[in-house]
């Protein structure tokens, strides 16, 4: 069964909804630290706190209004109106109320769908007295409160709020604010309408436990009460102001963090004083948290900080760690080592003197009688693919087969037109096809020894016929061993060595940079370019010479080829990482519309630091993911075994560059049982049975986890057969003939499983 690799089944919906209506590729992270949600303008990246037992409405509310605060509060703007000291923290929540109503009537007007999730969000925490305002008589609130419930419960018809006549002013301009300047003015006036009803209501003896000095002007709205709930008391109910205007409300991110720059009102910090205890001095070094300001006499702001404090109950406390990671920008260029510098190497081996030892001789001249001797046997084999191969072009063709009527009549049939409409010319319309193209990455670790050979044998038959069929491919082989020139003369342990291959490494530069503290290092690796489309006929003669050599070679251990060819460990990781560039430039050289991406390995790559949680204390709720900068996708690491990173970044693969993934591995047993709880940890359909039967009888078998589009498991010692009488005497009995051509011709078939198998996949 196919592991979601995205954020989970849930919050990855969530995503891509934020995304689109943020008509941006915006990121989007779900962090268990994180007690609110907020956008950070400046790097347009939406955090979540990590929510649970929370239904879809509410979710959809406060993630559309979070990105509406990206689409429409600047980054600037709202710091000199806040300030800082004595009242900065009233003031910021004063600000956020309405610009809370006016972001949410925006999103809700570019999104008309999303009005009855707000509705109904709304509904569901109001029922759970988020506002904790049951039993209270709304009437007596502080306006700044009143404006916060009618445009988050009162539009909605939940609440009945009241407002005198000469309160509906504010109510129709809260309704109405269209830039953020009127949002600054708005807040500007309510505020001060706030101070100097604060500054009425107090007694003379205690003028010094003032919020602020204030402006000793009163103001029409209250009646020098000493209560705000006196203030309110001449309301005439009208409160339905402007009742079609849109509403607002705060997404389950405290007003601290959601404002404008993603920035919470803690960035403020340094300041501690308590609006309705200040110290008098106004020092920068205070600020007032909400906490602080619910112990204003007035009570103004409670219905937001209640409503914050309720939905940070919704978090989930008991979540882990939760750790992001991106990708550094590879540089390709110093990753590769194209067939041109290896010719090179080569041409470097064969000039020194181990080229000149007997036995050396010998053995190449056994490596070419070999090749040679495939290259004829294989002729027969890739000709019959190029056929079937041409065969399912041309039924593919055939599928794609219109006819359409010119207009234009035919004067041969239209002699029938008494008893026939069919009397036009027509002609014969063909869709254009998709165009293919191959890019192989081979696993060149020391762990392929046992099975190079034959592996190498697959794949070149793959290449001719690629080469017969005009279908552009590039082979790389992935190692850890890094490249350097070739020198006979030199010890390759001695020192001398050493600094020629550091001064190599050195000239080629760094393989990645670094551009966020987010992103990974990955380790140091070489895609060795042994064939290539792009090579001329004297090119890939000599490559294809020097591929077969370094693969016997290797295989025996006699260690005749240049020593940096070498396998060494197993970077597939790092593979694919670097096809995140070189798929898209293979598809522009070539004009290809389709490219198949191939790994061929004999197992899984080594860590390379995108999941931080697996291991630890508490590591069962951790969780890691790695966030795509160009997509803008999120992908969770699964916790499921040493290849869960190569899941994910396979995924990014497809998902960037529209490749197909298609992984072979290359497994060495005769039966595929130690492998059943790494590919069939989920199975329930009984799919490893049929498997377990497939790889007995025809040598591989499929499996879709792991994160390919198509992923097999070849017998990695699986000979290239192609005379199935080879080895019968000639006194072999008739029923010993027909026996072995049988079971001949099915090991011939099983045998070219990766260049049949990919016949397939390129054909449609």
């Amino acid at each position: 069964m196919k592991s979601d690799t995205r954020l989970g089944p849930n919050t990855a919906s969530k995503d891509i909804l934020a995304r689109c209506m943020a008509t941006e590729d915006i990121s989007v992270e779900h962090r268990a630290d994180s007690p609110t949600a907020y956008f950070d303008v400046e790097n347009r990246v939406l955090c979540l706190p990590v929510w649970k037992d929370m239904d879809n409405s509410i979710y959809d509310m406060l993630v559309g209004h979070e990105v509406s605060h990206a689409l429409h509060t600047p980054a600037e703007g709202w710091q000199d109106f806040v300030g800082k000291g004595a009242g900065s923290s009233t003031r910021h929540m004063f600000i956020n109320v309405v610009e809370d109503a006016r972001i949410e009537r925006l999103i809700k007007d570019k999104f008309p769908g999303i009005r009855r999730d707000f509705a109904s969000a709304y509904k569901s925490l109001h029922s759970q007295d988020l506002f904790e305002i049951d039993g209270k008589n709304l009437n007596d609130l502080p306006l700044i409160d009143r404006l916060n419930l009618y445009f988050k419960v009162g539009l909605f018809g939940l609440e009945d709020i009241s407002f005198s006549a000469d309160e509906k002013q504010y109510v129709k301009r809260m309704a109405e604010t269209q830039s953020f300047e009127d949002v600054i003015q708005l807040a500007s006036d309510l505020y001060d309408l706030y101070k100097d009803e604060q500054d009425e209501q107090q007694p003379d003896q205690n003028q010094e436990s003032s919020p602020e000095s204030g402006d000793e002007s009163g103001d029409e709205s209250g009646e020098g009460s000493e209560s705000q709930d006196d203030q309110d008391g001449d309301q005439d109910g009208a409160g339905q102001g402007e009742g079609d205007e849109e509403s607002g409300e705060d997404s389950g991110q405290s007003q601290e963090d959601d404002t404008d720059d993603g920035e919470s009102a803690e960035s403020e910090q340094g300041e501690n004083s308590d609006d309705s205890q200040s110290n008098g001095e106004g020092e920068e070094d205070s600020s007032l948290d909400y906490d602080d300001y619910t112990n204003d006499p007035s009570g103004a702001g409670s219905t937001q900080h209640n409503y914050e404090k309720g939905v940070d109950n919704y978090r989930d406390e008991n979540a882990g760690e939760y750790s992001y990671k991106t990708l550094p920008n590879m540089d390709v260029d110093s990753i590769i080592v194209d067939y041109k510098l290896i010719e090179e190497l080569w041409t470097a081996l064969s000039n020194s003197e181990r080229s000149s030892n007997d036995r050396v001789i010998t053995r190449i001249n056994e490596h070419r009688q070999e090749l040679n001797k495939f290259q004829n046997q294989s002729k027969p084999v890739v000709n019959h693919m190029l056929q079937q191969f041409q065969m399912k072009q041309a039924a593919d063709a055939s599928k794609r087969t219109s006819i359409a009527k010119t207009g234009v009549l035919d004067t041969i049939t239209m002699i029938n037109y008494r008893w026939s409409e069919d009397i036009f010319v027509k002609n014969e319309v063909h869709s254009d096809g998709k165009n293919h193209g191959i890019v192989m990455f081979l696993d060149w670790s020391g762990s392929m020894h046992g099975i190079l050979k034959d592996t190498v044998k697959q794949l070149l038959i793959l290449v001719e016929f690629c080469r017969k069929a005009g279908i552009p491919y590039e082979v790389y082989a992935f190692s850890s061993t890094l490249y350097h020139p070739e020198s006979g003369a030199v010890d390759r342990w001695s020192d001398e060595y050493k600094a020629m291959r550091k001064e190599a490494q050195d000239l080629r530069g760094d393989q990645f940079t670094k551009i966020d503290d987010t992103d990974i290092e990955p380790h140091t690796f070489q895609l060795y370019n042994f064939l290539s489309s792009q090579m001329s006929t004297r090119e890939y003669k000599t490559a294809l010479t020097n591929f077969w050599n370094l693969a016997h070679e290797c295989a025996s251990y006699t260690g005749h080829y240049p020593s940096c060819l070498d396998t060494g460990c197993t970077p597939l990781n790092e593979a694919i990482i670097a096809a995140l560039d070189i798929v898209p430039a293979f598809q522009r050289t070539n004009g290809v519309q389709i490219v198949n991406t191939v790994f061929l390995t004999d197992g899984e790559g080594h860590g390379i630091g995108i999941e931080q949680y697996r291991y630890g204390s508490g590591s069962g709720n951790n969780k890691s993911f790695l966030r795509d900068k160009k997509t803008r996708r999120t992908y969770e690491v699964a916790k499921n075994g040493r290849d869960s990173e190569t899941q994910i970044l396979l995924s990014l693969l497809k998902d960037r560059t529209g490749c197909n993934t298609i992984g072979i591995r290359l497994h060495s047993s005769k039966t595929i049982k130690d492998l059943r709880y790494r590919y069939w940890s989920h199975d329930t359909d009984n799919n490893f049975e049929k498997a377990y039967k497939d790889y007995s009888k025809n040598n591989f078998a499929t499996t879709d986890e792991i994160g390919y589009d198509e992923n097999f498991i070849v017998k990695g010692d699986l000979k290239v057969e192609f005379d199935a009488l080879e080895n019968i005497g000639d006194d072999a009995s008739y029923t010993k003939l027909k026996n072995a051509f049988m079971k001949g011709n099915n090991s011939k078939k099983s045998s070219r499983v990766i260049a049949t198998r990919m016949i397939d996949i390129i054909a449609n």
